[in-house]
């Protein structure tokens, strides 16, 4: 890695890693939360939807949040029936039919809410249940605690799980700047995956980050050990690094990471 790469990466995210960045983004929805249980709810189910355009994820967002208001854990702890008639309520709101976001229908997200119910029917938070659930890695126990439901990659799939690690970086990275920190107990930042989408892959190859020709684990995973040369206790610190180059270098509508998820 060139001196000059090193030191921009290092620039840009001491620049971004700011609190003016989470008005504009995602994660400014579990930011509306106290209860450990409420931020996690939140934080998942908008990672979830965070890909296409930042804009529309933002309105689906809020129209998810509508659903639970200021308390996410209490609407997901509700009988089935009741959380089935939420859902229908703002279902019949879509021009569409069953139609949530993109390529999930409300099926799929209350198949995604059912889940949630289920784990903190058995553990106190999903940090828990994730601690207790085998797995090599965090991703990993991630996909086997949600297998089948629609938008979570598989365990055999060779997915960079980037709204998966966008989840963990919001949850586990403790500076007490933009993310939540709210994991401390069994996760640690420097274990982190970077989250890898098409826009992070296209400016890594071009800083020389990456070699790998294709946006999979394996790119992630690549991305993240070379990272680690910058930052080693905290390599998602380097997302801001990212999200700076496409501010500082590429700022068209089209490439922006201020205007589009993946």
């Amino acid at each position: 890695m060139v001196d000059a790469v090193r030191k921009n990466l290092i620039c840009w995210a001491e620049k971004y890693n700011h609190p003016d960045f989470i008005e504009q983004d995602p994660i400014r929805f579990p930011h509306r939360y106290t209860r450990k249980q409420d931020i996690e709810i939140s934080g998942f189910v908008t990672a979830w939807i965070s890909y296409g355009r930042r804009s529309l994820i933002l309105k689906k967002a809020e129209e998810l949040h509508a659903l639970w208001k200021e308390n996410p854990y209490h609407w997901v702890m509700q009988d089935e029936k009741t959380r089935i008639r939420s859902c229908d309520r703002l279902r019949q709101k879509t021009t569409e039919r069953d139609t949530c976001y993109r390529f999930y229908t409300y099926t799929d997200f209350f198949d995604l809410i059912e889940r949630l119910h289920q784990i903190y029917i058995q553990y106190d938070s999903l940090e828990e249940a994730l601690a207790a659930t085998p797995g090599d890695t965090t991703i990993r126990r991630i996909q086997s605690l949600f297998s089948g439901v629609k938008g979570i990659p598989s365990l055999h799939s060779s997915s960079a799980c980037k709204r998966l690690a966008m989840f963990l970086r919001w949850m586990i990275r403790n500076d007490g700047i933009v993310d939540l920190g709210i994991w401390n107990t069994c996760f640690s930042p420097r274990e982190l995956l970077m989250p890898l989408d098409t826009h992070v892959f296209r400016v890594s190859r071009e800083l020389g980050l990456i070699t790998h020709k294709t946006p999979g684990m394996a790119a992630a995973i690549e991305l993240t050990e070379n990272i680690k040369t910058i930052f080693p206790e905290d390599p998602c610190l380097a997302d801001f690094s990212l999200f700076g180059y496409g501010i500082n270098e590429n700022n068209t509508e089209e490439k922006s990471p201020l205007n589009f998820y993946f």
